[in-house]
């Protein structure tokens, strides 16, 4: 990352807190995106962020209890609305996940109270936009919070990646609308794709961190899928070694696919003057693309398996999409190029 790079990335929280220690640790893609956006947007998208990082904080903490992490969700639920309890809440977050999470985690949590006095700062519709996808987070993780054995079938699944980045999608759609009127015109053409591209950077998640899930004591892999292949997700070691494994990966992949066609068309709505919206869209669903090719292409679902991306592929990225996302011919071709690619090594491998 460059120097230009770095002062942006550290514009993305307030008051003294650097992003450049927090943000780069804990999502590398994030790190490499929100340099790419307009000014006021890089520090807007990187509180919001943050914050949003730190209820899923909450959620993968090893806290073992349930009932304890549905109580922290419903402390972070109220702090969203009450900026007078946002410092005791922290603290009192701070000590409870000391040691059950990261330390760049807790550096995170440590911090809210810079975070939320950064959203305070927002204008009206930018608090409302963050706000709201907070408050769908926190209360709909408290649902799927002690699930070391998967989720019920496809539909909790595709509810589950709403809650947790479908969200997202729209509380973006909220921001770039309120940045540009040109785009506040589109926006109830954005409004219809914005979940879906949520939720297709998330099931490319899920499945790129099956045994990261699953060695934290969570799985949120679809069980009657599982189930229909004779296989039983409660048996993860077992499961995973079956040839019949591979087809219930493959299948969810497709799904995975078909949510970032969606994403295509969620970038390509992004008027193509606003290179740095479109850029900062588009690489994550190149990242996401790449990174389902990989998972489409493991023979093997043993312990071992880290399908992510090499440093050489996201260079590739990065560089390719500049050039790509001012032409909406050419990001249709890239873009459906890596997705055919994916689909004719998902067919070869079945």
């Amino acid at each position: 990352m460059g120097a230009g790079d770095r002062t942006v990335v550290e514009h993305a929280v307030c008051n003294g807190v650097s992003s450049l220690l927090l943000i780069p640790k804990l999502s590398r893609s994030f790190a490499l995106t929100i340099p790419k956006l307009p000014p006021d947007l890089q520090s807007t998208v990187g509180v919001a962020y943050l914050l949003c990082r730190a209820v899923d904080t909450i959620e993968d903490s090893r806290v073992a209890h349930p009932d304890q992490k549905a109580s922290q969700l419903d402390d972070f639920l109220a702090a969203v609305d009450d900026d007078d309890i946002v410092q005791d809440v922290s603290r009192h977050f701070t000590a409870e996940l000391s040691g059950q999470v990261s330390r760049e985690e807790l550096a995170l949590i440590d911090n809210l109270p810079l975070l939320f006095g950064a959203l305070n700062e927002f204008s009206p519709r930018q608090q409302a936009a963050v706000r709201t996808c907070l408050r769908k987070m926190a209360s709909g993780m408290k649902s799927y919070v002690g699930r070391p054995n998967g989720l019920t079938d496809m539909g909790e699944l595709d509810r589950y990646c709403y809650v947790v980045a479908g969200v997202v999608g729209e509380m973006l759609t909220e921001l770039f609308c309120d940045h540009c009127s040109e785009i506040d015109s589109r926006k109830e053409a954005l409004e219809k794709l914005a979940a879906s591209y949520g939720q297709g950077l998330q099931m490319t998640n899920i499945l790129k961190d099956i045994w990261d899930d699953k060695r934290e004591g969570r799985c949120w892999l679809p069980k009657n899928l599982f189930c229909s292949m004779s296989l039983d997700l409660d048996d993860f070691e077992s499961a995973t070694r079956s040839p019949n494994f591979r087809p219930a990966m493959l299948q969810l992949a497709t799904t995975a696919l078909a949510h970032l066609d969606d994403a295509v068309e969620y970038t390509l709505l992004i008027p193509r003057r606003h290179t740095g919206i479109r850029l900062f869209c588009l690489l994550a669903v190149g990242m996401a693309y790449a990174t389902l090719n990989r998972v489409v292409q493991v023979s093997q679902f043993s312990s071992d398996y880290r399908p992510k991306i090499s440093r050489s592929t996201v260079r590739g990225v990065m560089l390719a999409a500049p050039m790509v996302c001012r032409s909406n011919f050419l990001t249709r071709w890239t873009m459906g190029s890596m997705a055919r690619l994916c689909y004719a090594n998902a067919v070869r491998a079945s």
